[in-house]
């Protein structure tokens, strides 16, 4: 049980972290959705994707490999020794992450644009797929006993390279050849930062907040063995709390995507009305399931028991979490309707 909580501390740690520059970089979908307009305009944003993707591998790596990492896991938030080289080895082996999923993402924005989302709804039901039938995969190997961590990891990978398969070959087969080899809309540097900055410091600021809770979860832990449990169920909390809502982060390409015109395009603008009508039911039917999941007892501990396989005094420690969790819906759909607003002004 112990190296169970170790190694879900360890994943958790290094998960959080890359996640938040994961998430920074996604909202290149939201350049890709409303910048791209032709081959010229494709490329410039895809070199400055790349660029800054390459950034973050090489920051990750910076921290996995030189004593940085070991001063931001094992000073500052007070873990054992053995987790904090477990969390920096994770780090490096999840630092190509961003670059894969960042290309993922870009493409998935031009696709919304021209209302393919049935291939980017695909590639990220692939990409939970990819990531279930890896795991179902390596349990039966001797990885799960030799090194438990790589099994995350590798299922992550699996994930994310399947969803990034999907939506790049689609992009090429059905999209690419629409666009005009010519630059019709121009599009500079000054205004792709212009764009992306409001959105990735919102986003930003949304992030960071995770890796802030594990520091002073674990910070302020009676212990450091209280302070690598407190994280290992957080680790959990996290992804399972996302399940009835994560998807809610979708709804900010909704407006962009059908209130303006695209070329090439028969489908109709629809209204701002029916938008918000459908927006307001998808956040209503999460907020429900978050509070069936989270709130009926035993409910939210049978699924972490018997379906995750997460042992039962750490399942029972993630019910006051994942309660507060269930608020989550409303709290996150207002800047979201923020954000579509400030989207379609370009």
């Amino acid at each position: 049980a112990a190296d169970v909580v170790e190694t879900l501390a360890s994943f958790g740690l290094a998960y959080v972290l890359v996640k938040f520059f994961v998430g920074v970089l996604g909202e290149v979908r939201q350049a890709g959705l409303v910048l791209v307009h032709d081959r010229p305009s494709y490329y410039k944003i895809l070199i400055c994707t790349l660029v800054g993707a390459s950034s973050v591998v090489v920051l990750l790596i910076i921290i996995a490999e030189t004593k940085l990492g070991v001063l931001l896991i094992q000073e500052l938030h007070g873990v054992t020794p053995s987790v904090s080289k477990l969390t920096t080895s994770a780090i490096a082996y999840l630092s190509v992450y961003p670059l894969i999923d960042a290309i993922s993402w870009y493409h998935a924005g031009i696709l919304l644009k021209w209302h393919h989302s049935t291939v980017v709804g695909a590639g990220s039901l692939a990409d939970i797929f990819a990531q279930i039938f890896a795991v179902a995969v390596l349990l039966y190997t001797p990885l799960i006993c030799n090194n438990a961590l790589l099994v995350p990891i590798l299922a992550a990978y699996a994930g994310v390279v399947t969803r990034c398969s999907i939506v790049t070959v689609a992009y090429f087969r059905s999209v690419y050849p629409l666009l005009k080899k010519e630059k019709t809309v121009p599009v500079s540097i000054f205004k792709l930062v212009s764009f992306l900055s409001p959105l990735m410091v919102s986003l930003g600021i949304q992030r960071i907040s995770r890796p802030v809770v594990n520091l002073l979860v674990a910070r302020f832990s009676a212990s450091k063995c209280d302070a690598t449990e407190a994280v290992a169920v957080l680790t959990v909390t996290y992804p399972f709390s996302e399940l009835p809502f994560a998807w809610l982060n979708q709804l900010r390409s909704v407006s962009p995507a059908f209130q303006k015109e695209r070329p090439s395009n028969s489908t109709p603008v629809l209204p701002g009305r029916t938008i918000g009508i459908f927006c307001s039911t998808v956040v209503a039917f999460s907020a429900t399931m978050c509070f069936i999941l989270f709130w009926i007892p035993g409910v939210s501990v049978a699924i972490l028991e018997h379906v995750i396989g997460v042992p039962h005094q750490l399942a029972v420690l993630c019910v006051d979490p994942l309660k507060l969790f269930a608020f989550l819906p409303f709290a996150g759909s207002i800047p979201m309707h923020e954000q579509q607003g400030l989207q379609k002004l370009f």
